[in-house]
C-alpha cells in the first residue's frame, strides 16, 4: 500500500515541487539577468529527475556522498568561506533530506541504531562541558559540529546501505577514484623528471612534489589509499575467480604507487601493517615472498627506480631519530607537552581543542617551528579530556573493534570475508596512523569506514540468513 502511495502520490507531487523550482530558477535567469547560470538549467531537470530517483534509492545518493569524501577540497562552493562549502557537504545535506523524505513515503523498514548511542552521548556531555574551561573555545565549538554531522553521515550509511551488492559498489567506486588519484600522484611526484632529480638530489633530508591531489595535507591525501588497497589486496590473496584477482593485483600496484607518491612514512607505516594483517589471515606467504622478491629485483635492475628508492629509505629510517628533518623531533616536543597537561590536569583535561593553545605553556611555538597541534590521538585525548574523555573513547574504540572482528568471524560467502578484512585492516591501519598524526576525531573517511563496518554488521550477524553466493564468487 505505502509503495503504491509513492507511486502514486509520493513522484507526481515530487514532479510538481522539481517543476515550480525550475520554473523559478528560469525566471531568475531570465529576468534578473543571471545569464552566466543559464547553462546550469540545461542540466537541472536531470538533477531534478536523479534526486527524485534518489528519494525512491537513498544508494543512489550514498554511492556518491562516499565518493565526495575522496574528492576532499576538489569543488569549493564557496572557496574563501570560513568553513569552505565542499563537494562532500553538499551530497551529506542532500543525503540527509532525501532519506527523511524517503523514510516519510516508505516507512517500511525499521530505523537503524549502532547500539553505542549512550557511549557517544556521554563523550558528547564530555566535550561540550569542557568547552567552558578550553582556552580554544571556537575552535572546539566547531569540531564538535564536525562530529556532529559525521555521525549522521553514519546513521545514513547503516540505514542506506542494506544490501550486499551495494558494498561492492561502493568499494569499487572509491577505489576507482583511488586509483585515478593514484596516477595522477605519481606523474605529478614520482614521473616528473624535476622533481625526481631533486629529490634524489636531497636524498631523503627534503622531499620535493610529494602527493596532494584532493586535500593540501599530503599525510591526509595518503589515507584515501587504505581502504582501497585493503580491498584489492583482499580480492587478489580470496579465492574469487582470476579475473577478478588478477586486475586487483595491477590496481594494488597502481595504488601502492600512489600511497609512496605522497612521503608519508606514518601512512607507509600503517599500510605496512594493513597488509601484514592480510597476508596471516589468508595465510599467503609463498605469494607475498614471490612478489617482494620480484619487485626488488625490478628496482634492482632499473638505476631510476634504485636512485629513487634512496629517498624512501631515508624517510623511513628517519621516523625516530630526527636527523635529516625536523619532524620527528616535533612530535616528540608534541609528546612531552601533551605528557604536562595530563598530569597537570588528569581529570578532565585542559578542555577539547585546548592542546594548541595550551602547548605554548611549556614549548615556544620557535621550537616546534609554530607546529602546535596534537599528533597522537591517545595522548591528545588524554591531555584535552583527561582519564574521563581517553577512558569513554577507549570503551568506545573496543566496540567499534569487536563489530569489525565479528563481521569477519560471521562471514557467510567470500565476498563477505573480502568485505569484512578490507574494513578491519583498514580501521587497524587508520588507528596506526593517528599515533604519528592529529586530526582522528573529525576524519570524514574514518567515521564513513565506521558507518560502514556497522552496516554490514547488520547482516553478517543474521545467522538464518543464506543468501546466494554472488557471481563475484564465482
Amino acid at each position: 500500500m505505502q509503495n503504491a502511495l509513492i507511486q502514486q502520490n509520493g513522484q507526481p507531487l515530487l514532479l510538481v515541487a522539481a517543476v515550480l523550482i525550475y520554473l523559478i530558477a528560469f525566471a531568475m535567469v531570465w529576468f534578473l539577468g543571471f545569464i552566466y547560470a543559464l547553462p546550469f538549467l540545461w542540466v537541472l531537470p536531470l538533477i531534478g529527475y536523479y534526486l527524485l530517483q534518489s528519494v525512491i534509492k537513498p544508494i543512489l545518493l550514498l554511492i556518491p556522498m562516499l565518493g565526495a569524501t575522496y574528492l576532499g577540497d576538489v569543488v569549493r562552493v564557496i572557496p574563501d568561506g570560513t568553513i569552505p562549502l565542499t563537494l562532500f557537504q553538499i551530497f551529506l545535506f542532500l543525503g540527509i533530506a532525501v532519506f527523511f523524505l524517503h523514510y516519510l513515503l516508505k516507512n517500511e523498514e525499521k530505523f537503524r541504531i549502532l547500539g553505542i548511542e549512550l557511549e557517544l552521548l556521554l563523550i558528547f556531555t564530555l566535550m561540550s562541558f569542557s568547552i567552558f574551561y578550553s582556552p580554544n573555545r571556537e575552535s572546539a565549538l566547531l569540531n564538535l559540529s564536525r562530529m556532529f554531522f559525521l555521525i549522521i553521515m553514519v546513521y545514513l550509511i547503516i540505514n542506506i546501505l542494506r544490501e550486499r551488492k551495494h558494498f561492492f559498489t561502493v568499494f569499487t567506486v572509491l577505489t576507482a577514484i583511488a586509483t585515478l588519484l593514484g596516477v595522477l600522484s605519481v606523474q605529478a611526484a614520482l614521473l616528473d623528471p624535476v622533481t625526481a632529480i631533486m629529490n634524489i638530489r636531497a636524498g631523503g633530508t627534503r622531499i620535493f612534489g610529494r602527493g596532494a591531489i584532493t586535500v593540501h595535507d599530503p599525510n591526509v591525501f595518503a589515507t584515501l589509499f587504505f581502504l582501497p588497497i585493503a580491498f584489492t589486496t583482499s580480492i587478489f590473496f580470496s579465492r574469487m575467480s582470476y579475473h577478478w584477482r588478477a586486475p586487483a593485483f595491477v590496481v594494488t600496484l597502481i595504488l601502492l604507487a600512489g600511497l609512496a607518491s605522497t612521503y608519508s612514512r606514518s601512512a607507509w607505516i600503517a599500510t605496512a601493517f594493513l597488509l601484514l594483517m592480510l597476508v596471516v589471515y589468508y595465510r599467503q606467504y609463498k605469494m607475498v615472498s614471490l612478489v617482494l622478491i620480484t619487485v626488488l629485483v625490478v628496482f634492482i635492475s632499473i638505476p631510476e627506480l634504485r636512485n629513487m628508492s634512496v629517498g624512501f629509505f631515508n624517510r623511513i629510517l628517519d621516523i625516530f631519530s630526527g636527523a635529516t628533518d625536523d619532524s620527528s623531533r616535533i612530535r616528540l616536543l608534541l609528546g612531552i607537552a601533551a605528557i604536562h597537561m595530563f598530569f597537570d590536569s588528569w581529570m578532565m583535561g585542559v578542555g577539547f581543542r585546548g592542546f594548541p593553545e595550551t602547548f605554548t605553556n611549556y614549548f615556544n611555538t620557535r621550537e616546534s617551528i609554530g607546529v602546535v597541534e596534537p599528533h597522537n590521538v591517545i595522548y591528545e585525548l588524554l591531555a584535552e579530556l583527561g582519564i574521563i574523555g581517553f577512558g569513554l573513547f577507549l570503551f568506545l574504540a573496543i566496540i567499534i573493534f569487536k563489530k569489525a572482528s565479528h563481521n569477519v568471524h560471521y562471514s557467510q560467502t567470500e565476498l563477505d570475508k573480502v568485505i569484512a578484512t578490507t574494513l578491519i585492516s583498514s580501521l587497524i591501519a587508520f588507528f596506526i596512523f593517528f599515533q604519528f598524526y592529529g586530526g582522528a576525531l573529525v576524519n570524514t573517511n574514518l567515521w564513513g569506514l565506521i558507518g560502514l563496518i556497522f552496516a554490514q554488521g547488520y547482516y553478517v550477524s543474521y545467522k538464518n540468513t543464506r543468501s546466494k553466493i554472488l557471481a563475484f564468487d564465482q
